[in-house]
């Protein structure tokens, strides 16, 4: 019964070990050897009676035995070697991204190591010895090449669950606080995307180089549009006006511009997060797309294109500057309405700042400090901001200038006394 067991085993095993005459012939040119065990046509019950011809030759039984166990042993210290030379991918770069929350750094200017290669570089990391390229690459791993769309749906399925979480946690935990080291700062479930991210750029590149890497990247570009759509214009503050129709009697009476202005405090730290985010994505795809160009098979570079999620983002950072100056230029809608109202051919002598004036300064000095603070890290969107409020609000003040005709001598001079510290 034993003996039949072992017989079925052996059958098993030989069924499954069994390569493709392509792949035989490719490690038989790599590697040329003369044992008899590394045969293809290796036949146990020959090698057996080429061993032992006779009765008497088994007195060495012991002795040939020894050297087949060494040969095992050897081999298995060498693939010990290599296997556990790949179990901890990614391991380096998420314990980083944990020490820095607020800061993560893109996984794509470290190696595969963890290092991060984004500045300068050591002295002993630029002398480091090139690894020998591995003879074995890219010869058994292209039989496996028709059957990697399991591990592709696999990661295409563990992505929708990973955004999913992305969505459940924002719900959960709110968006970044206000007055906080959080406030403006980048969300940290890009960091956790990216690094994932490359983990399995990195596995599949060691699977194949081929087709599986284009399809990757097909699920890259899958779930860098819906991190953009769910997590970063979904949560963007919608924006409503209903602060028009204000007069100067109210700008009198509104306190710290509570009636007029649309965005809390929050809310406008909310949409420097995203715009923060939005700018870290943007840049770390940018390196995504030259990293997957690197590993993947030249002639399939061409097919590499994250242009378009580049561009989704970039969107999503136009949006949220657009947001910022609308609301900005909304708050101070109803001072130019006040003002193009005011009876100012009645003006008989020129007093202090007009009310409107008032209010308009307000408001620029509870808006500005905020956002500049909250894009402390991304100074030239500050400075975007600035100037599209500008290029907005000048014309628009022009232009409630030319409503206040009838005007008198006396009302042209208090009007003059316009002044606001951009």
């Amino acid at each position: 019964m034993m003996e039949e067991e072992e017989f079925e085993l052996a059958e098993d095993l030989e069924a499954i070990l069994h390569l493709t005459p392509e792949v035989q012939l490719a490690i038989e040119q790599v590697f040329p050897s003369q044992d008899p065990l590394d045969r293809a046509d290796f036949n146990v019950v020959e090698y057996i009676n080429t061993l032992f011809p006779t009765e008497q030759s088994l007195a060495n039984i012991d002795d040939i035995v020894n050297k087949i166990r060494l040969k095992i042993r050897r081999l298995d210290d060498n693939i010990r070697i290599v296997v556990r030379g790949q179990t901890n991918v990614g391991q380096d770069g998420r314990q980083k991204k944990a020490e820095s929350p607020l800061k993560p750094t893109n996984p794509f200017l470290e190696d595969e190591s963890g290092e991060d290669l984004g500045g300068e570089k050591d002295d002993d990391l630029s002398k480091k010895p090139k690894a020998p390229d591995n003879p074995f690459h890219g010869i058994v791993s292209k039989c496996f090449e028709p059957h990697l769309y399991v591990y592709i749906e696999s990661q295409d399925k563990n992505l929708g669950e990973l955004i999913d979480r992305f969505v459940a946690d924002f719900r959960a935990q709110g968006p970044p606080k206000a007055g906080t080291e959080e406030g403006g700062a980048v969300l940290p479930s890009c960091a956790d995307l990216f690094v994932y991210y490359k983990k399995c750029m990195v596995q599949c590149s060691q699977l194949s180089t081929g087709e599986p890497m284009i399809a990757l990247t097909t699920i890259f570009q899958k779930y860098l549009r819906e991190y953009a759509w769910k997590i970063l214009s979904g949560n963007l503050p919608k924006s409503n006006s209903n602060s028009v129709g204000l007069t100067i009697t109210s700008l009198l009476k509104e306190k710290e511009g509570s009636e007029t202005a649309k965005f809390t405090v929050d809310e406008l730290c909310l949409i420097c997060s995203i715009l923060s985010t939005a700018e870290y994505c943007l840049a770390t795809t940018q390196q995504l797309e030259e990293k997957l160009k690197e590993k993947v098979d030249k002639p399939l570079v061409e097919r590499i294109n994250l242009t378009g999620e580049m561009d989704t983002f970039s969107t999503v950072i136009s949006n949220s500057i657009q947001l910022l100056v609308q609301d900005l230029d909304a708050a101070c809608d109803p001072a130019l309405t006040a003002m193009s109202k005011m009876p100012w051919q009645s003006v008989e002598h020129v007093g202090d700042q007009s009310p409107y004036v008032t209010s308009i300064i307000m408001h620029i000095k509870q808006n500005v400090p905020i956002i500049r603070d909250n894009l402390a890290s991304t100074r030239k969107y500050f400075t975007q901001f600035c100037i599209k409020f500008t290029n907005s609000f000048i014309p628009k003040f022009i232009n409630h200038l030319f409503r206040c005709k009838p005007i008198s001598m006396v009302g042209a001079e208090q009007v003059s006394t316009f002044s606001i510290n951009f």
